[in-house]
């Protein structure tokens, strides 16, 4: 059993600082690109609700940490709409009194300040450390395992699993991970010649940091042989970006998953369960953070760009109206998109909640980053 001590340090203050920083890199993004679209800005927060502190700058932002850190926000001068009194009175520094595409610029700039900052992580991990990487080889097979009786052997070469490529043991794991049960495709490789292998992979359980998790294994085994890889600058920038690639196909195939009832909405996470995460890599070390941190960003950032209104994405929905149209959404009809789109977030924020505090958790995979 966790001391009190131990909960707050890890789950509380560890999940905090994480939170405080991804949602400073969010909005930074916002407030920076404002202030280039000369788009003046009243406030720069961390959380909601009372202030707990800040200052204000010569620019008349005031900058400051709230009392609920559960995200933040970027107010401008004369708010979001179109033909309010608040729009009109701002003028020229108001943000809806800017072009469009200076207004999408805006918006669009807090998801991709986490894509960047996600970027220089990978990108610095790539160029300090070296990169240990197991092919996709068996190097045995688990007790009862479900490829021993399929005609692989040890030694045999994992080309892809139903077509998608494994160049290394990581990136099978990692295709294992989206896995929700059927049988599936191998092509190895044994001596130079090609060969396809059907297999159905094992159900289980595994305990994680948030409880029970379903897992399909193939019951193989790494090698132990491992490749250290170095990079340059130019090879740490293209592991990067196909890193970022990989990680925004397993979180939107995980997903859709949901939406088509291949998972159960019970796996999605809320604050609760990914303060586990936290916990889990703070214990384990600055690497382990680093790898949760761009997981987080990439997570935070295309989340912000579905389309629901309050979301980064829906306003981005009504600019494109706009663009297309030449007039702005009629108000009464983004009131109610607003309005709606707060329901489904405060709904979904409620679920997740009362899930991760749920015996039993069982959250969405994806949560693999390294390699």
């Amino acid at each position: 059993m966790a001391s009190i001590f131990d909960i707050l340090l890890y789950n509380v203050v560890a999940f905090l600082a994480v939170l405080t920083v991804i949602v400073a890199v969010h909005e930074a993004g916002h407030y920076l690109v404002a202030r280039w679209c000369r788009v003046r800005v009243h406030a720069f927060s961390i959380g909601f609700g009372p202030e707990l502190f800040g200052w204000t700058d010569r620019n008349g932002t005031r900058f400051k940490i709230s009392a609920l850190p559960l995200g933040g926000y970027v107010r401008m001068a004369g708010g979001l709409n179109n033909g309010t009194p608040e729009a009109e009175a701002a003028g020229e520094t108001g943000f809806p009194n800017r072009p469009v595409w200076q207004r999408a610029l805006i918006i669009f700039a807090g998801p991709l300040a986490n894509f960047i900052f996600a970027f220089i992580i990978l990108f610095g991990m790539g160029l300090a450390l070296d990169r240990a990487v197991r092919p996709a080889m068996v190097g045995s097979f688990t007790e009862n395992s479900a490829a021993a009786n399929t005609g692989l052997m040890e030694g045999d070469l994992i080309l892809a699993v139903e077509g998608r490529r494994t160049e290394s043991f990581r990136a099978l794991s990692r295709i294992m991970a989206l896995h929700t049960g059927g049988t599936l495709t191998l092509t190895a490789e044994r001596a130079g010649e090609r060969f396809d292998v059907n297999i159905e992979p094992t159900e289980t359980m595994i305990d994680t940091a948030t409880g029970p998790v379903r897992v399909f294994r193939l019951g193989i085994v790494a090698p132990e042989e491992v490749e250290l890889v170095s990079a340059g600058p130019i090879g740490a920038a293209g592991h990067a970006v196909r890193m970022q690639v990989e990680i925004t196909g397993m979180v939107f195939r995980g997903l859709g998953q949901v939406v088509t009832g291949r998972r159960p909405v019970s796996e999605l996470e809320g604050p609760v369960g990914i303060s586990q995460h936290v916990a889990e890599a703070s214990r384990s070390g600055v690497l382990q953070i680093l790898q949760l941190m761009i997981f987080l960003n990439m997570i935070i950032g295309l989340m912000n760009l579905l389309p629901i209104p309050v979301l980064d994405g829906g306003h981005l929905v009504f600019l494109l109206y706009e663009a297309v149209f030449r007039r702005p959404l009629p108000s009464r009809v983004m009131e109610v998109a607003l309005i709606i789109g707060l329901g489904l977030i405060l709904t979904q924020f409620v679920y997740v909640t009362v899930q991760d505090l749920t015996p039993q958790k069982v959250p969405i995979p994806g949560l693999v980053v390294a390699q």
